[in-house]
């Protein structure tokens, strides 16, 4: 299964099978279905290979009996408010590989990118709604929702996937998104991602400027690119990780 992504279309759509596809579609997926594309110009677009067995396997460990023979037909998948998630971090990938950086060679770091990536898809691709079933009471979810909270409070120096989170809760993915989606609004990951940039506001505001730097207290919080680590942090802090250090 081939699962294409366009990173940039400098805003112009990808002609497939004379349907237009924009950045917020993922196609192409259908193994029995030959693909006619048209790119636009200085596009850049990612297409990921995955075996349909082990793609079938991760759908049914995540629940989602709905990723079936009837969801491979239409051959793409439109969902403007999960897939750009998604294509930021394909694009972080991709800006590794574009630096060559060493991080590429880790073996450990190879193994949570083939880890992360798979639950991320398979969660970003919306539910047949026909389809939809509540697996779990909304006082289940929220419970479930405190105990993530938890867990992730004393794990946020550690390298957390969607995957290893749900294996520690026992639950499954759907489940727990939908609950934090409930109590939050945000989806599991993003709730880690504020909670890391909080732990480095808190040691940045507190530190020697002399004695502590930035990159550093990043990556004991898991970012490993500090390009995307400052624009984030920026956005939610109002002012670079720099600026908190010197003040």
């Amino acid at each position: 299964m081939t699962f294409t992504f366009l990173l940039h279309g400098q805003g112009q759509p990808v002609i497939s099978n004379h349907l237009p596809i924009t950045e917020d579609y993922v196609w192409g997926f259908n193994p029995n279905r030959e693909a006619d594309l048209v790119f636009p110009g200085n596009s850049t677009h990612c297409a990921v290979h995955v075996r349909q067995d082990v793609f079938d396997d991760c759908a049914q460990a995540l629940d989602r009996s709905d990723l079936n023979a009837q969801f491979l037909v239409p051959n793409h998948v439109y969902s403007p408010e999960t897939l750009p998630s998604l294509r930021a971090y394909l694009d972080r990938v991709y800006a590794l590989l574009s630096q060559r950086s060493p991080l590429l060679h880790q073996l450990d770091f190879q193994q949570l990118i083939l880890q992360d990536f798979l639950p991320l898809l398979i969660t970003a691709l919306p539910v047949q709604q026909e389809r939809l079933k509540k697996t779990a009471k909304a006082f289940r979810r929220s419970r479930l929702v405190r105990q993530a909270n938890e867990y992730i409070q004393t794990h946020l120096d550690q390298a957390l996937t969607l995957t290893s989170l749900c294996q520690a809760l026992g639950t499954s993915s759907r489940t727990l998104c939908y609950g934090f989606q409930e109590m939050f609004g945000i989806s599991p990951m993003a709730y880690l991602k504020i909670l890391r940039l909080q732990g480095v506001y808190r040691i940045l505001k507190a530190a020697d400027p002399d004695a502590t730097t930035i990159a550093e207290t990043a990556s004991q919080f898991g970012f490993w690119h500090l390009g995307y680590f400052a624009r984030d942090y920026k956005q939610m802090f109002g002012e670079l990780p720099s600026e908190t250090l010197k003040r």
